[in-house]
C-alpha cells in the first residue's frame, strides 16, 4: 500500500484523533491559568497548589497498564469515545467544586482532578496505539503531527480558560464540558479503521518485560525524566507569573500560549526528522538545549532584576519548550519499535499504557520538585532552574545508551521498510 493510499484511507481517522487530542490537551491546559485562583480560594501554599496539579497523573500512574490492556482488548475507538464522555463529566465536577453551594468543595475538586486525569490519559494511550498501527513506517511523523496539532489545544486552553474564567466560572466549565462531546461523533464515524488490535493479542503478557528489556527500561526512565521537567514547569510557571508580575488568569494564559506554540512547532519538525534519520541525535539535541535553557532561567533571574529578569526567564522557557519536543517526540517511535521487537504485534496499548505510568510518575514528581524548592528558597529563578537537574541526568542516560536505542530502532524500522536506502543512522 502506498503512502498516498494510506493518507487517503486514514484521513478521517487522523482528523478524529486530532479532534480527540485537541480537546484533551485543551482541557489539561485550560486549568493552568485558573490555578492561582484555586490557590487563593482554598488557601493553598505553593507546595499544596502544585500537589493539586500532580493529582491529574495519579490515575495513569496506578492504572496505566490496565488502560493499555483495555485498548488492546476493545480497541482505540471505544476507549477514546468513552474517555471523551468522562472528560466532559470531570468539567462539570470542577464547576460544582468551585461553587459555594457544595460542602467539602476541595474534596470534590480532588475527585474531579482524578477523573480528568484518568480519562485524559486514556485518550493519549489509545490514540497513540492506534496511530502506531495505522502508520507503522511513518509513526514519528504522524505522532509529531498529532502532538503538534493537539498543541493548538494547549495553546488555546490557557487563553480560553483564563478569559472565560474571568467572565464566569459557570461559563468556563460549561464550555469545557461541551467540547469533548463534540469530538465523540468523529471518533465513532471512523471507528471501523480505528478498530481493535489483532485478535491474537496475548493478554497474559506481564509487565516484567518492560523492566527486563534494556531498551524498554531505558525508554521508561527517559519518559519519566521528560515529564519531571514539563510537569514542574506546568505547575510552577503560572505561580511564578502571578507572584512576579501579578498577572490575572487571562494574561497568564497569553504567556503560556507563546510557550506551548514553541513546543507544537518543535513536535511537527522533530517527528518528521526522526523518521528520516533515527531518534537519538534529536534526543541528545533536545536534552542538551533543555538543560542549557533551564540553567539560563536561573542565571537570568538571579543576574537581572524587575521586568528584564522576568522577560528573560520567559524567553528561556520558550527555548525549553521547543527543545523538550526533540526529547519527547522521538521516544514514541522508540517505544513502538522496542515493543514490537520484544513482544510482537498486538501489545501497543499495553506498551503505551505502561509508559504512561512512567510518564505519570514524572508528572507527579515534577510539581513536587518546584513547589518545595520555592517554599525553601523563596526564589522562582532557583526553583525553575533546579529543573535542569533531571534534564542533565536524561542527557547523560541518552548519550550513554545511544547505540543501544538506535540499533533497536533501525532493526525494526528497516524490517518494516526494506528499501535500499533504509533509514539513516543517527550515529
Amino acid at each position: 500500500m502506498t503512502t498516498v493510499t494510506d493518507d487517503a484511507r486514514y484521513r478521517g481517522v487522523f482528523v478524529a484523533l486530532v479532534a480527540a487530542f485537541f480537546v484533551d490537551f485543551l482541557g489539561y491546559a485550560f486549568i493552568v491559568p485558573i490555578l492561582p485562583s484555586w490557590q487563593t480560594q482554598f488557601n493553598l501554599n505553593a507546595t499544596q497548589a502544585t500537589l493539586l496539579v500532580s493529582l491529574w497523573a495519579v490515575p495513569l500512574f496506578l492504572f496505566g497498564p490496565l488502560t493499555g490492556r483495555i485498548v488492546d482488548r476493545f480497541g482505540p475507538a471505544w476507549t477514546v469515545g468513552v474517555s471523551l464522555v468522562l472528560l466532559s463529566c470531570s468539567a462539570l465536577l470542577y464547576l460544582v467544586a468551585t461553587s459555594s453551594a457544595v460542602g467539602r468543595p476541595f474534596t470534590l475538586l480532588v475527585i474531579a482532578r482524578l477523573v480528568h486525569g484518568a480519562s485524559g490519559a486514556a485518550v493519549m494511550t489509545a490514540g497513540l496505539a492506534g496511530a502506531s498501527v495505522l502508520w507503522p513506517t511513518r509513526f514519528g511523523e504522524q505522532a509529531g503531527k498529532l502532538v503538534g496539532m493537539a498543541a493548538i489545544g494547549g495553546l488555546l486552553g490557557p487563553v480560553i480558560g483564563g478569559v472565560l474564567f474571568n467572565e464566569s466560572q459557570v461559563l468556563a466549565f460549561g464550555v469545557l464540558a461541551v467540547l469533548p462531546l463534540l469530538a465523540v461523533p468523529l471518533v465513532w464515524l471512523n471507528a471501523k479503521h480505528l478498530g481493535p488490535q489483532p485478535s491474537s493479542t496475548n493478554m497474559s503478557v506481564g509487565l516484567r518485560v518492560f523492566l527486563s528489556d534494556p531498551v524498554l527500561f531505558k525508554a521508561g526512565v527517559l519518559v519519566s525524566l521528560t515529564t519531571v521537567a514539563t510537569g514542574a514547569l506546568e505547575a510552577g510557571v503560572p505561580l511564578f507569573l502571578d507572584d512576579e508580575l501579578g498577572l490575572n488568569a487571562a494574561q497568564i494564559g497569553g504567556v503560556l500560549l507563546s510557550m506551548v506554540l514553541m513546543q507544537g512547532v518543535g513536535s511537527v519538525l522533530w517527528g518528521r526528522l526522526v523518521d528520516r534519520h533515527g531518534p537519538t541525535r534529536y534526543m541528545m539535541v533536545g536534552w542538551g538545549l533543555s538543560f542549557l535553557a533551564l540553567l539560563g532561567v536561573a542565571i537570568v533571574g538571579l543576574a537581572l532584576t524587575d521586568r528584564p529578569a522576568v522577560v528573560g526567564m520567559i524567553v528561556m522557557l520558550g527555548v525549553f519548550q521547543f527543545a523538550i519536543a526533540a526529547a519527547q517526540i522521538p521516544m514514541l517511535p522508540v517505544i513502538d519499535t522496542a515493543t514490537n521487537r520484544a513482544l510482537g504485534a498486538g501489545h501497543l496499548g499495553l506498551a503505551f499504557g505502561a509508559f504512561g505510568t512512567a510518564w505519570a510518575a514524572g508528572t507527579m514528581i515534577g510539581p513536587l520538585l518546584v513547589g518545595p524548592v520555592f517554599d525553601l528558597f523563596g526564589s522562582w529563578p532557583i526553583a525553575i532552574g533546579a529543573v535542569a537537574l533531571p534534564t542533565g541526568v536524561a542527557l547523560a542516560v541518552t548519550v550513554r545508551n545511544r547505540h543501544l536505542i538506535e540499533d533497536c530502532y533501525l532493526e525494526e524500522m528497516n524490517q518494516r521498510n526494506p528499501s535500499p536506502a533504509g533509514i539513516q543512522s543517527g550515529q
